[in-house]
């Protein structure tokens, strides 16, 4: 005989399939765009902000939002969570000008449109991209500095110069050393810190152009602890030495420093990261 409790759990099951299905929400591409469809996952129903995952040049970010690792870290912290599927000709992707990476020119208003429609008024991000992705967050964020809390970048190949500007959340340039982009990369974060951009650099060892579990872990870590800023201390580091920067150091030669929303992430970094 089936208890009271396994009848009600039954009956709940496709409640909860249903509550956690992925809907696509699709949009008219702009110009230089041949696809602009967002993924969602209601992960929570009063979302504090939203976690954007990007995918690669063209990709589906729908599987990334699959993931469990992001829908466990977004429901922790009561965030939205959605997935980019954005495309354009590859003539457009190798052009700084044109194309969905260039979030000024169409796609960034498509992800605020998305967030309107999917959560019903607008709320602060975060980006995650990685290649392609990381082109459209770093775009993103130059674009829109005052709609995003924190972001990550993780290896692309070329990158436009980072302006100096008076909003900058804090965020992460990543790229594994044997990753062709490698140079590209580090060369932009150093210019976002020469004018005062409080962005942290990973080096991730032995990787080439490929995701990383241990990178987008200790995402998720700088992520939670730039939400409860106001219960942390940063702390200001030397990317080489991997050692506290100096407040000489940071003023005097400030590519070679980075920031970490909480001291405590410290030894998290140091493992992930080869100079």
């Amino acid at each position: 005989m089936k208890t009271a409790w396994s009848i009600t759990f039954a009956l709940l099951i496709p409640l909860i399939v249903d509550a956690e299905d992925i809907q696509k929400f699709s949009f008219p591409p702009p110009e230089d765009m041949n696809r602009a469809d967002v993924y969602a996952l209601k992960t929570s129903w009063t979302p504090r902000a939203v976690l954007v995952l990007c995918p690669g040049a063209n990709g589906n970010g729908e599987g990334m939002i699959r993931q469990k690792e992001w829908q466990e870290f977004a429901r922790e912290q009561h965030l939205g969570l959605v997935g980019l599927s954005f495309a354009s000709d590859g003539e457009f992707l190798s052009d700084c000008g044109r194309g969905y990476y260039c979030a000024a020119k169409g796609s960034g208003q498509i992800l605020l449109d998305a967030i309107q429609k999917i959560y019903g008024h607008d709320l602060p991000l975060l980006l995650y991209g990685f290649s392609g992705g990381a082109h459209y967050t770093s775009g993103f964020v130059e674009w829109k500095p005052t709609q995003v809390i924190s972001w990550c970048t993780y290896s692309a190949g070329w990158w436009d110069t980072p302006q100096k500007a008076s909003a900058n959340p804090p965020g992460i340039v990543a790229c594994g050393d044997a990753d062709p982009r490698y140079g590209a990369t580090m060369i932009y974060f150093k210019q976002g810190r020469a004018v005062g951009k409080p962005w942290l650099w990973i080096s991730l060892p032995n990787i080439g152009h490929a995701s990383s579990p241990p990178l987008e872990e200790f995402i998720r870590q700088y992520f939670t602890a730039v939400l409860k800023q106001s219960h942390t201390k940063g702390l200001w580091i030397d990317v080489d030495l991997e050692t506290s920067a100096s407040e000489v150091l940071q003023k005097e030669q400030p590519s070679l420093t980075g920031w970490l929303p909480d001291a405590e992430l410290f030894d998290s970094w140091k493992a992930i990261n080869k100079p």
